[in-house]
Order: C-alpha cells, then structure tokens, then sequence
C-alpha cells in the first residue's frame, strides 16, 4: 500500500539505475551524431584537389547537371523592311510617243530594251558614265565610246579593246577607240532598229548595274519629251532598318546575320551599309535617333516585296566557356561560391568556384570546374 512519503532503498535504487541508463544512451546518442556530422562534413567540403573524400550518400531526388563547354550568344532583334532598295526615277533622253513599257517588277539586264518610243528600243548597256552624246565612228575617244565599244567586244561585234595604257604617261589611260562604221550598224540590226551607224544619245543608258521596274510612271501613247518613264531599283533583295543609337557598333558592314520572313523562314543576309552619321525623327514630343543600316539576302526563299521582317543579329558575349545552371551554385559564409560536385564514384565535394559571365539560367566558371563533371542542382 502506496503511502506519502514512503521511499524505501529499494525504489530509490531502482530510479537511479533508470536515470543513469537514460542519459547514458541520450549521450552515445549525441555522440553518434556530432561524430556523423563530422564525417559529411569532412567529406562534402573538399577542396578541388580532395582526392580521398569521404563517400556521402546522394538521394536519387537531386538532380544533377552537367558542366558543358559553350559560347554564350546574346540574340538582338531590329526590325526591318524587304524590298529592292533605294528607288530613283530613270532619266530618258528620248522624245515622242511611248509605244511600249515594261511590267513593274521586271528585271532588266545589259542589252535588254527598257521601253519603245515611236516604236525605237531604248538599250540598257552597263556603264558608270551616262550617254550624254550621240556616238558614231568620227567620235572623239572618251569613256562613254569605251563603254559602248565594251559591249560590242562582249557580243562579238568587235574583236578591238577599247583602252590602252599610254606609252608617255603610265599613270593615265589612254582611250582609243576602234569604233567602226560597219560594228554599230551590227549592233543596230541586232536590236531592231535602223541601221545608220549614229547611236543617238537617248538610245542607250548607260548603268554600273541591271535595273528592275519599281513603278511606271506614264501611259501608252502619251507624248514625251525627254523627262522620266519608269522608277526603278536595283535587283538585290535587300532589308532596310534602322538600328538605335544604343546598339550602335552592334552590325558592322560585311557582317552576316539572319532574317525572318513573314512565313518564319529564316534566310541568310549580309550587311553592305551601315550609317555613320545618326538620324533623328521628331515625332511629337518624342525623338528617335538611330541609323540607317542596309543588309542584302544572300539566301533563297526572298519573294515577298514591302514586307516587314525581322533582323536577328548575334554577339558573342564568352567563348568556349564551362558553363554551369545558376541554380547549382553555393553561398559560403566566407565569402565567395561553391557547388556541389557529384563524383562517379558516389563521393560529393563542395568545391570553390571562380564566376565569370552570367547569360541566360546558366553562369561561366572560370576556375574550379572540368567539363563534363556533374554538379548537384538543389
């Protein structure tokens, strides 16, 4: 029967026996975890040069990311418009009534007719002077004789080169021309037109490059005297944009770059100009500067005309780097960054690293990682 206050020796020596079982395994216990704690630790936080880390059980939760050699490319979109480029009005030195015109969106080559004025071909001949006077066998030898005598040699008209260096001055050419009566009457038959052996100066125009029909800007039958007939471009399919001032140095001429169509098809362009003086727009109370660049499709797919596109410019920002995700790395309390490191062997190191570049979700390391080894993403 129990009573208050009643403690005989026996209870008392069994309550003590209790007590110091009880903190003995409470203390084996600490002692297994202080001592398992030491070893993780001992074994996570290696060095890169730990090369008998203690082996710590990764959890096939954690996912790993492999350390991979990369260029981080940043990707600039300027928008852009598809068409032939700077359009200019064609002069003509012809008068009469117009008896035929091309097709706007006609491509027109060397020795192919621009339009008829009283039913006479106008001649598109390639040449950088233009034809400001009528030319026959008693011209005096200057360039527009060369060019003409030029393309007499290309179609076989003539067999005589048109320059020669000059045997008292190297440094200037001498034009001497060879022009014969009988070669331009060829070529007149050639082309449909009388034979006279006088190429009058509004029967050819003289340009560096083939042309193509932009606009026609008069009527069958109309009546003309001298004036312009048609608009034209050049024949390349080029994009215009206008590149802000904040991305000046961005393109530079001869660059490559990439241009989406309306479709989504990707074509190749090279830039041929690039502005170096800045345009500014006023528009209200708001400016715009940029300049003006001009890039030529080199790839195929280019039918649409007038059409916006986009320009996709790429800048190497780091080359040949190890890149890691930004998740992956570590805070020390010392200062500085770390990741874990997965080794095959099933060991996991804490290794110190050096960042570099930040691009995108991933991040350079510059010293402390291989490619190819495998850091732990939390």
């Amino acid at each position: 029967m129990y009573r208050r206050g009643a403690w005989n020796s026996r209870s008392r020596r069994s309550w003590e026996v209790n007590k110091k079982s009880t903190f003995a395994l409470t203390g084996i216990l600490i002692a297994v975890g202080i001592t398992a704690l030491g070893l993780w630790s001992f074994g996570s936080l290696g060095s890169e040069n730990t090369s008998d880390a203690i082996p710590a059980i990764v959890k096939e939760s954690r996912r790993t990311a492999a350390v991979t050699t990369v260029d981080f490319v940043k990707e600039t979109e300027i928008d852009g418009t598809l068409g032939f480029g700077h359009v200019e009005r064609l002069p003509n030195l012809s008068t009469g009534i117009v008896t035929w015109l091309p097709q706007p969106g006609s491509v027109i080559d060397f020795g192919d007719v621009i339009y008829k004025i009283d039913d006479v071909p106008v001649i598109l001949l390639s040449g950088a002077v233009p034809m400001f006077r009528s030319i026959d066998a008693t011209t005096p030898a200057a360039l527009d004789v060369v060019q003409l005598q030029t393309h007499f040699l290309e179609m076989g008209f003539t067999d005589s080169y048109p320059v020669t260096r000059s045997m008292h001055d190297l440094n200037e050419d001498r034009y001497v021309t060879d022009v014969k009566d009988a070669d331009i009457k060829d070529w007149q038959e050639s082309v449909g037109v009388e034979p006279t052996g006088r190429v009058n100066k509004g029967q050819v125009v003289f340009r560096p490059e083939p042309i193509r029909v932009d606009a026609v800007t008069v009527q069958l039958g109309q009546v003309v005297n001298g004036g312009s007939l048609i608009d034209v471009s050049g024949v390349r399919r080029v994009v215009t944009a206008q590149l802000g001032t904040d991305l000046s140095g961005l393109i530079a001429i001869n660059d490559t770059v990439e241009v989406e169509l309306p479709d989504g098809k990707l074509v190749e362009g090279k830039t041929t100009y690039v502005a170096d003086t800045v345009t500014r727009l006023v528009q209200g109370q708001q400016e715009t500067t940029y300049l003006e660049v001009a890039i030529e499709l080199v790839g195929s797919g280019t039918s649409f005309d007038q059409s916006p596109v986009t320009v996709k410019v790429e800048e190497i920002l780091a080359r040949r780097v190890n890149a890691v995700p930004i998740s992956s790395l570590l805070a020390l309390a010392e200062g500085g960054y770390a990741v874990e490191v997965s080794e095959p062997n099933g060991t996991v190191k804490l290794v110190g690293v050096e960042l570099g570049t930040f691009h995108g979700n991933q991040v350079s390391i510059s010293r402390g990682l291989k490619s190819g080894q495998s850091v732990i993403v939390p």
